[in-house]
């Protein structure tokens, strides 16, 4: 019992001596979010101008060039503060939240939800800044973990 006192006390005399911790973690969180709107922003705007059956060869993998043509106009989205603070929540945290941004721009796109790259970063910067970038990346992890796995 002991030993829990002086350890909340050493954890309250550390966040008094260091409050901006909270602040920068918050202004980290605000930078992936929006790293997060502008990938969906920049998914969607690649994605418009195609032909529909580009689009299905595209999601469906059998489109390498252009697969490999929208992952160079995403991964021009983020800068170096937006890439260490994705190193806070894991080294796979850019990984899952392109994956998130892109199916739910595509998502929101064909269900008419969104129309623009616009509307895209508005909806997706604001969800992820209400559910919260480590929550975006927690529910791939566990989409993926999910997914059946081909039998060898």
């Amino acid at each position: 019992m002991k030993k829990i006192a002086l350890l909340t006390a050493s954890l309250l005399t550390t966040a008094t001596i260091f409050p901006s911790s909270a602040t920068a973690d918050a202004e980290d969180d605000k930078e992936i979010c929006l790293y997060y709107g502008n990938v969906g922003a920049a998914a969607v705007e690649f994605l418009l101008p195609l032909k529909l059956q580009q689009v299905v060869d595209l999601i469906s993998g059998r489109d390498e060039a252009l697969l490999e043509k929208m992952n160079k106009t995403v991964e021009g989205v983020g800068n170096v503060r937006v890439k260490t603070a994705m190193k806070k929540i894991g080294d796979d945290a850019a990984e899952h939240l392109g994956a998130s941004a892109g199916f739910l721009s595509f998502q929101l796109v064909m269900t008419g939800q969104a129309t623009t790259p616009q509307e895209v970063f508005s909806v997706l910067y604001r969800g992820c800044s209400e559910t919260g970038p480590e929550r975006i990346v927690e529910n791939q992890r566990k989409a993926v973990q999910s997914e059946p796995q081909p039998e060898n």
